[in-house]
């Protein structure tokens, strides 16, 4: 197996997985399940809340093989290709900064565990300081969501699929975040059940040979 064959099946699977490992996070989840507030039921139940961290951290990392691999097929100079060079530098930080957002998982289950409800809470509110907003979670949030999209348009623009992928890839993420705000179980599902189908298209064509070897877009 050359090289180039290693990293695009590497990134095909990596599709493959990563919204697989986010639609288990929701499933183990101990919050919808309890029917408790977040804090609560990850102190009554830290396994569960360590597991859904864990899920949800190799989830947004996985993503980020997977949307370099997919950018691949991007032709430097053709169509997309600057797209492609955006979508790059919006996902692969903002996917890392998701991915270490799930770490305050286990403090809030421990601050719970060790302390009255309303002291950690309190506790939790004091941690989230405008560098942890402005410094992880809204670059996290933000790069992850536009980076997907505008990677998944970049492809479609480049003929390497279907406009079904930039499509997927908003409806996925809107479901998903949809049912996290409202905490409505079924409507957070759906989101990585539509994603999986999306990106899951991708990585099947990935873990292909490819016809051709198509030119580097970064």
């Amino acid at each position: 197996m050359n090289t180039d064959t290693f990293y695009r099946r590497a990134a095909g699977a990596s599709l493959l997985l990563a919204p697989v490992l986010l639609l288990l996070a929701l499933i183990v989840d101990p919050t919808p399940q309890s029917g408790q507030a977040e804090g609560v039921a990850y102190a009554a139940d830290p396994a569960g809340a360590g597991l859904t961290a864990t899920l949800l951290h190799y989830c947004w990392l996985l993503l980020v093989p997977g949307v370099l691999g997919m950018l691949a097929g991007v032709r430097a100079g053709g169509p997309g290709s600057a797209l492609a060079r955006a979508a790059a530098v919006l996902a692969v930080p903002g996917l890392v900064s998701m991915a270490a957002l799930p770490m305050v998982d286990f403090f809030e289950s421990a601050a719970y565990r060790r302390l009255p409800a309303e002291r950690a809470g309190e506790l939790l509110d004091a941690a989230y300081q405008p560098a942890v907003i402005f410094g992880w979670q809204l670059p996290g949030l933000a790069g992850t969501l536009l980076g997907l999209v505008l990677a998944g348009v970049a492809v479609a623009r480049a003929r390497q699929a279907g406009w079904w992928l930039p499509a997927g890839t908003a409806a996925g993420l809107a479901l998903f975040l949809a049912g996290a705000r409202s905490g409505t179980l079924l409507l957070s599902l759906s989101g990585p059940v539509l994603l999986t189908i999306t990106f899951g298209a991708v990585g099947l064509t990935l873990l292909r040979p490819p016809t051709a070897t198509p030119a580097p877009a970064l």
